[in-house]
């Protein structure tokens, strides 16, 4: 089931989506984490996604929602507007 389907998204769905705006490499690792927001005005979970491209240099974002919530739009949006909100 995809998350178009009601299931929610999971690390493959987001791995992918990273994959695919950021046009990376296959051999770059991409790290999908949940984690305690720390802001009491946002999300109480943030995901947490770290990349490792060896042709460049590490790169981490968040995008304030816990990973089954997470929409392709809210990795577009994270990218653009570096990390978050």
């Amino acid at each position: 089931m995809t998350p178009s389907e009601g299931a929610g998204t999971n690390g493959p769905d987001l791995e992918t989506w990273v994959r695919e705006e950021l046009r990376l490499p296959p051999d770059a690792s991409i790290r999908i984490s949940e984690q305690p927001g720390t802001d009491p005005r946002c999300s109480p979970v943030v995901t947490q996604v770290s990349i490792v491209d060896p042709g460049g240099a590490p790169y981490d974002f968040h995008i304030e929602r816990a990973l089954e919530e997470v929409t392709r739009m809210d990795v577009v949006a994270a990218l653009a507007f570096g990390g978050g909100h």
